[in-house]
């Protein structure tokens, strides 16, 4: 049982809600920062060069997650382990985000030590470090405050899928900007991160200081007052067994989701040859997502975290096999979805003017692409939820088992794999697409791809991170972390908890 009270909805709230933020110029920043610094209609800076700046930035990013992961297990403060952690990085992050989208200076050449470059490349490579050391700063030990929040089994999936919706929530929000300021003429990529940059300096702080008020952060649970040295700490982190099936399993899931994410414009601007409707796509997508977790939840709470995974990872490789049906079912197969037919009960005058605004786009096979997305969608939210609710639940072994409440040092880890995966996802995904034919710079209507080059984009869009996920099943099948399991090792740190008193 816990010995913590129950978390109330307001808290639970309050403690998922600056993912919203931070999730909103997550999807800008995968999408829109080749484009606005490496774009004639950008900066106009060298694509490759801007490459090597992001390859730099994210190699010191992820040499300093331990780092931050350590010391926040350690420190002590009268305001807890992580609030001054995350305090402390909030402003940092915001001036990284602001300086990277909204520069206070003009590019041109400058000379250092005798090499001339365009200033534009060191002060996006400095602004990309600012930006991510915040995130470190705040986010490690963020994702240690939550799993410290609750030590009831289903609890922690709760706290887990709060934080999780808000987060789709702000992906929602990233998403369907561009299709909103369009209507007002703003078109380009530097209008849609300007204006979320604007939003996330005005809304995160908010959220952020009520988070730090609301939410408790409980004293350590140590039955041990011996200080581990690093090198210590992590040999007892990587020896974790649940732990480590659960860094293994994430570590293929995020290739995958990577994978997706880099190649899902170019399937529906290619394939669906509706490359100006993706923001439209995305909001059913996340919306789904959102509808769908507290569904996860319940099916977790009635067979077990690791059980609905698995039931997650069928659900979302059925419905990604009808994808490369999309690619090569003829026009014709989809003339009962097309926009005229389905909205057929408007007034005519309504139905002519949408219309109008998709004239040239084969709606229908558009309309049935959402529909399948939107399905294979809902399982997203338990492929990120539920994971993260299991790391939650090995650091209570890590604590029967050194006396110590290494969180940080667990999610350090478990953040420094994630953005390895997603970068090691992306140059899998965007180098086999152009190894198979794939150009992305060809006009998908007057000089098309192949049909076989388009086969095999829809395949690394859908069918290949659906084998990457499937490689947790057998995994997740013989996952030792049960309810009862769990329970059995809470007693085992409260016995020694009540010896050391």
């Amino acid at each position: 049982m816990s010995q913590h009270k129950p978390l109330n909805m307001f808290k639970l709230a309050s403690y998922g809600a600056p993912s919203m933020p931070l999730s909103m110029v997550s999807l800008p920043l995968a999408v829109y920062l080749t484009p606005v610094y490496a774009d004639s209609a950008g900066f106009g800076l060298s694509l490759g060069f801007v490459g090597l700046m992001l390859a730099l930035s994210r190699v010191f990013d992820g040499v300093t997650d331990p780092v931050v992961g350590f010391y926040s297990d350690r420190i002590r403060t009268r305001w807890g382990r992580r609030k001054p952690f995350i305090l402390i990085g909030t402003p940092i992050f915001i001036a990284g985000v602001w300086l990277l989208w909204i520069p206070p200076i003009e590019f041109g050449d400058i000379t250092i030590l005798g090499f001339t470059m365009n200033s534009g490349y060191p002060y996006l490579l400095g602004v990309l470090v600012l930006m991510y050391v915040g995130a470190t700063i705040k986010d490690v030990p963020y994702s240690a405050w939550g799993a410290e929040l609750a030590q009831d089994y289903n609890e922690r999936t709760l706290v887990m899928s709060w934080k999780e919706a808000f987060t789709v929530a702000g992906s929602l929000i990233g998403a369907m900007t561009p299709a909103i300021i369009v209507f007002w003429g703003y078109t380009k990529p530097t209008d849609n991160v300007y204006f979320l940059t604007i939003a996330l300096a005005i809304v995160m702080p908010f959220l952020v200081l009520n988070m730090l008020m609301v939410v408790p952060e409980y004293p350590a649970r140590e039955t041990t007052k011996r200080r581990l040295p690093i090198r210590e700490s992590f040999r007892y982190v990587w020896a974790n067994e649940p732990y480590r099936k659960l860094v293994i399993i994430f570590l293929f899931s995020t290739i995958g989701s990577a994978m997706t994410n880099s190649l899902s414009f170019f399937f529906v601007k290619h394939v669906l040859l509706a490359g100006d409707l993706y923001g439209f796509y995305l909001a059913p997508y996340f919306i789904s997502q959102i509808v769908a977790i507290p569904l996860w939840f319940k099916l977790s709470a009635k067979i077990g975290k690791h059980r609905a995974t698995m039931v997650a990872i069928f659900w979302y490789a059925l419905w990604s096999c009808f994808i490369p049906l999309i690619a090569i079912a003829p026009q014709g197969w989809f003339d009962a979805f097309e926009l005229g037919t389905i909205l057929s009960f408007l007034p005519d005058s309504w139905l002519a003017g949408m219309q109008s605004q998709f004239e040239g786009i084969p709606t229908g096979k558009f309309a049935f692409f959402i529909g399948v997305m939107v399905l294979k969608g809902s399982s997203i939210g338990a492929l990120s939820a539920l994971p993260y609710a299991m790391a939650a639940d090995v650091i209570d072994l890590d604590s029967a088992q050194t006396g110590k409440s290494q969180g940080g040092a667990y999610f350090s880890i478990w953040t420094m794999t994630r953005k390895l995966a997603y970068a090691l996802g992306l140059v899998v995904g965007t180098t086999t697409a152009t190894i198979v034919g794939f150009n992305s710079l060809a006009d998908p209507i007057a000089d098309p791809n192949s049909w076989y080059s388009l086969l095999w984009l829809a395949c690394l869009y859908s069918i290949v991170p659906a084998i990457f996920k499937f490689v947790a099943l057998p995994i997740l099948w013989s996952y030792p972390l049960t309810e009862d399991r769990l329970r059995e090792i809470q007693q085992e740190i409260a016995l020694k908890a009540a010896k050391e008193a």
